[in-house]
């Protein structure tokens, strides 16, 4: 307490307690130590940010200058800073063995002090001892003087009770003594043990010492392995993507060429298939229309045998016969003519049934290939250049006891499907 003895402290206090009376006095050292411990709590405090401060800047600025500066540079400075810390701690060992110096001067002083005091007081006791002899032999005296006369029984009384006050004063310096000797005593024995616990103390801080610098030591080799196991993982991560990415262009490329494989094959597929289409049609409209011309030549004969026909029934009937009659092949005969509606079946007319040329042109199914999603779809065909196909009613009727199963399939080429 800034060097502040126990009379001064005293002398304080006395001063205190008379300028400020005994009722202020409590509050204002309830006030005064509740300031003293706020302000030790707040240096506490800043002490402990400064620290924490340290502590996470000196790491970053270590990482910092590992991550820029060479090894040379590096090694340079850690010799540096290990040399610094081994300053300081000879410094903080030098300041503590200065400091337990002080502290044993100080003990000694209080010690030397305290020895004063005693034998001031032992002092002070001893002359009112004096006094008190001094003072009660005079009563004595001035007893024994005016009580002459009493009897020589009250005076042993007297005698004795002087001697028994005597042989307890004694006990009384005996006691002081022993009291003395056993505060002496104690005090020496709290000597040695705050020597002991100064000790211990100084033992402890070097052995957190050795563990911290051990620690930092522990702590640094750490972060270089953690450093080079992250540098090998970054270089295996990056090694692994240029391999997949790599892998990714081949894999493209490969299906680039199979999609445009696919799309050539689909277009060739679909241009053979058109083509075989328009001739497979180009065949069925030939052979229509020489049916159809066929088909005309026997119906144009057929008409003129029917004319040549009626021209010789009209000459072999008479002129008189006017009236219409019912006509042996169920037609009328209206004014000399005979209009035939349905005329029976005419033996001299040939039948007419498909060559077979054109049951022989059933087109074939052309299988197509499964539709791909990279397959190109061919373009589609204008309307303007497909002709219609054949109808059924251009072909000749089929003979009696020939069902449809020898009329030819005449079906129209697939149109091409579009997209979507």
């Amino acid at each position: 307490m800034l060097n502040l003895g126990f009379q001064e402290i005293l002398v304080i206090l006395f001063v205190a307690l008379i300028f400020l009376g005994p009722n202020m006095l409590p509050e204002i050292a309830s006030g005064l130590g509740k300031a003293i411990r706020e302000v030790r709590k707040v240096a506490a405090d800043i002490k402990s940010e400064i620290a924490l401060d340290d502590a996470i800047r000196k790491p970053l600025q270590e990482l910092r200058e590992a991550t820029m500066l060479p090894p040379e540079e590096l090694k340079r400075r850690d010799e540096a800073q290990d040399a610094k810390r081994r300053a300081e701690r000879a410094e903080q060992e030098r300041k503590a063995r200065e400091e337990a110096e002080r502290r044993r001067a100080e003990r000694e002083a209080q010690k030397a002090r305290d020895e004063e005091l005693a034998a001031k007081q032992r002092a002070e006791r001893e002359e009112q001892e004096r006094k008190a002899r001094e003072e009660a032999e005079r009563k004595v005296r001035e007893e024994a003087e005016r009580r002459r006369v009493e009897s020589e029984e009250r005076k042993r009384r007297d005698e004795e009770r002087a001697a028994k006050k005597r042989a307890e004063r004694e006990e009384q310096e005996r006691k002081a003594r022993d009291e003395a000797e056993k505060r002496r005593t104690e005090r020496e024995a709290q000597k040695r043990r705050d020597d002991e616990v100064a000790a211990k103390k100084r033992a402890e801080r070097e052995e957190q010492e050795r563990k911290a610098s051990e620690e930092a030591g522990k702590r640094q080799a750490e972060r270089g392995e953690q450093k080079r196991r992250d540098e090998e993982l970054a270089a295996k991560k990056r090694a692994e993507r240029e391999e997949q990415k790599r892998r990714d262009e081949e894999l493209a490329a490969k299906k680039r060429t199979e999609k445009e494989e696919q799309e050539r094959k689909a277009g060739e597929e679909a241009g053979k298939r058109q083509a075989e289409g328009e001739g497979q049609k180009q065949r069925h409209e030939e052979l229509a229309a020489k049916k159809r011309t066929e088909q005309e030549e026997q119906e144009r004969k057929a008409r003129e045998q029917a004319e040549e026909k009626r021209g010789a029934s009209e000459a072999s009937v008479p002129a008189a016969s006017v009236a219409a009659a019912p006509a042996p092949g169920g037609g009328a005969v209206v004014s000399g003519v005979t209009m035939v509606m349905n005329p029976p079946p005419d033996a001299n007319r040939p039948p007419l049934t498909p060559e077979p040329e054109l049951l022989s042109l059933t087109p074939e199914p052309v299988s197509e290939p499964p539709p791909t999603p990279a397959a190109r779809r061919p373009p589609p065909v204008p309307a303007s250049s497909m002709r219609s196909a054949p109808s059924a009613s251009h072909l000749p009727p089929p003979r009696s006891g020939q069902g449809d199963a020898k009329l030819p399939r005449l079906s129209p080429p697939p149109l091409p499907r579009k997209k979507g």
